[in-house]
């Protein structure tokens, strides 16, 4: 799986084999970005993807030195379950 950002689209996108196999669509507001939607192919699904995606963008915007707002439900959970990321995390 590859992940890259794609600022065009406003995604972090996940690529198996080449082909799209989900994203996460985020909105950036200066020092923070909003994560709003993950979203998985169905044929993809099952495999960790979106978990994935929202990895790579969690460590993309602490790289980043900005805050998440987790509008997605998806990564509020997965914020929840992984404690490592909440000083990440604004309202």
């Amino acid at each position: 799986m590859e992940i890259t950002d794609a600022p065009d689209l406003d995604r972090f996108e996940a690529r198996v084999d080449g082909e799209l196999a989900g994203y996460l669509e985020y909105a950036r507001h200066g020092g923070v970005w909003a994560y709003n939607h993950a979203f998985t192919f169905p044929e993809f699904r099952g495999r960790g993807i979106a978990a994935e995606v929202t990895r790579f963008a969690l460590d993309a915007a602490e790289a980043a030195g900005v805050r998440v707002r987790a509008v997605c439900p998806f990564v509020a959970d997965y914020l929840a379950a992984h404690p490592g990321y909440a000083h990440l995390k604004t309202d």
